[in-house]
């Protein structure tokens, strides 16, 4: 059976131009081959690195490593007058937020807590919402009304 090269063409035409299609419109968590990028409102954000945050007297340092889609690194957070809280986060970046557990030394006591961060240019904007006890570990109760600050973010910078 002979296929006329005019039907061979069209038919390569449609499923190049259809090959693309299920994507088009929504941005993509990751870049293919990229581990350390992620796409938020279609710009390109590397999360690797340091992060800090200062309000007052108190401020913040994190410093993540990302890995596909799974991040880990360094939070700590030094009170004015009062225990500092030392710790890890290990989690996710899904879409636009950064999603993990903190696991943190406070006053000699190990705990764990969500934190959630929504990622905005070199910027991750800490969640606030009610928290909730589940297993070992402080949840948030609602993630669906969770408030970001960004009036107080972390902000991308020099690693110390």
């Amino acid at each position: 059976m002979k296929i006329s090269t005019g039907i061979l063409c069209t038919l390569l035409f449609i499923a190049c131009n259809n090959s693309n299609s299920i994507n088009e419109g929504a941005p993509q968590t990751m870049h293919a081959n990229a581990g350390d990028t992620i796409t938020t409102s279609a710009k390109p954000v590397i999360l690797n690195g340091c992060y800090e945050m200062t309000l007052k007297k108190d401020s913040a340092f994190l410093q993540i490593q990302l890995t596909d889609s799974t991040v880990s690194g360094n939070l700590d957070y030094h009170w004015h007058e009062k225990d500092s809280n030392i710790g890890t986060i290990k989690g996710v970046v899904r879409n636009s937020l950064l999603i993990a557990a903190y696991t943190f030394q406070s006053e000699g006591i190990t705990s764990v807590r969500e934190v959630i961060f929504k990622i905005h240019d070199k910027e991750l904007w800490p969640a606030f919402g009610g928290l909730t006890p589940h297993n070992d570990t402080l949840v948030f109760k609602d993630k669906n009304n969770l408030q970001y600050d960004n009036k107080h973010p972390f902000i991308k910078g020099n690693c110390r």
